[in-house]
């Protein structure tokens, strides 16, 4: 918990409160806090430690302003485009098909599955159906085989494996896994952390996972934005999109942003009334730590929905200049 608090704070800005860290680990469900999650490189942190009290955050934060140690001993990582909902989603559905499959190939087609989360569930039936109709059984085990042995390699130890299911073979728990590898929970925590975020980045390589890359499963959306992306999808515009929820345009804007920030919306030229973006982006990668205001100053010919958006662009990784 401590090293995961200490490199949320090497990668916040330097005028972020101590709060605004607090609100990306614990999940606050705003709009300003997805934004400093995603422009901070912290979209896996988001949402990690929901139960953490804040006086018990403030201890952590002392003890890192007193400790002149930056190192991380676990080599934490983050991923820009998924939160820990999204990494714990995802391999919840890796779970659930391999514990499907296994059942199935031994003819068992009753058993309690891994999860009972309704989104999950419906990810797995859908390419459940498709590996039975294509006969691709062989080809998901290979996926799997070749992501442990992807993540063996990156990484020293892997511990994803002890919580794979399958027939007459049950799972570990984070109890169990610790007394074995004699390891602390809260450190197996992060190295769990660790495994899905390059679990993540490895599948989305829909060329080399095409299977595992169909159970990604995107962050979820607050309601306001879910009603805001089925009137993109009926060709609704800002102002409609407005109307229709009776809200005023920045609070679409900010819908917009999220739709971005979780990957709904990819084509960021769509929303940017000047596409010729290199040079605030070439800025900007030099001058990440600075305020909106101040980006706003220097490239006037921009509002701040537009800074904004290309900020998670170019921090998501859909954005790309060349120096």
């Amino acid at each position: 918990m401590y090293n995961i608090i200490q490199f949320a704070y090497t990668k916040a800005h330097t005028y972020k409160t101590e709060k605004s860290i607090y609100n990306i680990i614990t999940g606050k469900k705003s709009h300003q806090t997805f934004f400093d999650a995603c422009s901070q490189q912290l979209m896996s942190l988001y949402h990690s430690m929901p139960q953490l009290k804040y006086p018990s955050f403030e201890r952590y934060s002392s003890r890192i302003s007193s400790d002149n140690s930056t190192g991380q001993s676990n080599e934490l990582i983050s991923h820009p485009r998924h939160t820990y909902d999204s990494l714990a989603n995802t391999f919840n559905a890796i779970q659930l098909l391999t514990q499907t499959l296994s059942n199935i190939q031994h003819d068992v087609h009753q058993f309690v599955p891994v999860t009972q989360s309704n989104t999950v569930q419906k990810c797995v039936k859908q390419l459940y159906q498709y590996i039975s109709t294509e006969n691709l059984q062989e080809s998901f085990v290979n996926e799997l085989t070749s992501l442990f042995e992807l993540l063996s390699h990156h990484n020293d130890n892997v511990y994803l494996h002890y919580y794979l299911q399958g027939f007459e073979e049950s799972m570990y728990t984070r109890q169990q896994v610790g007394l074995i590898e004699a390891i602390p929970q809260t450190e197996l925590f992060e190295l769990e952390l660790r495994d899905m975020v390059s679990m993540m980045y490895a599948i989305e390589d829909d060329q080399q996972f095409p299977l595992l890359n169909k159970l990604i499963i995107l962050p979820t959306l607050l309601n306001k934005t879910e009603q805001t992306l089925l009137g993109i999808k009926q060709g609704m515009d800002f102002e409609h999109l407005a109307l229709h929820q009776n809200v005023k345009p920045n609070t679409i804007e900010d819908h917009i942003l999220e739709l971005f920030i979780k990957g709904y919306l990819t084509n960021y030229e769509d929303y940017l009334s000047n596409t010729n973006y290199v040079d605030f982006l070439n800025y900007y990668i030099d001058n990440r730590s600075e305020r909106l205001r101040n980006y706003k100053d220097r490239f006037a010919n921009f509002s701040y929905f537009e800074i904004k958006l290309m900020i998670v662009g170019l921090e998501r990784g859909d954005l790309h200049v060349t120096k």
